[in-house]
């Protein structure tokens, strides 16, 4: 497989869990186990890896501007 079919996978998991309200990991990770051969270990590990990222660092920044961050330097 290419990145161009993880790309339409992403997008057709994010329109799908958009249109009927669930997560989009309840569609990603059945598909990379189904139609990309990973073990679900490897498919739970890859979409956290993915995910935790960029609401992790919006959300620690979120923190930090409202001060409840501190920073010993």
């Amino acid at each position: 497989m290419n990145a161009a079919s993880y790309i339409l996978l992403g997008l057709a998991a994010g329109n799908l869990s958009g249109l009927i309200g669930i997560g989009g990991g309840t569609i990603i990770v059945p598909a990379l186990v189904l139609f990309f051969g990973m073990s679900q270990h490897l498919a739970q590990g890859t979409t956290l890896a993915l995910l935790v990222p960029p609401i992790g660092i919006l959300a620690a920044w979120q923190y930090y501007r409202e001060g409840y961050v501190w920073i010993c330097m």
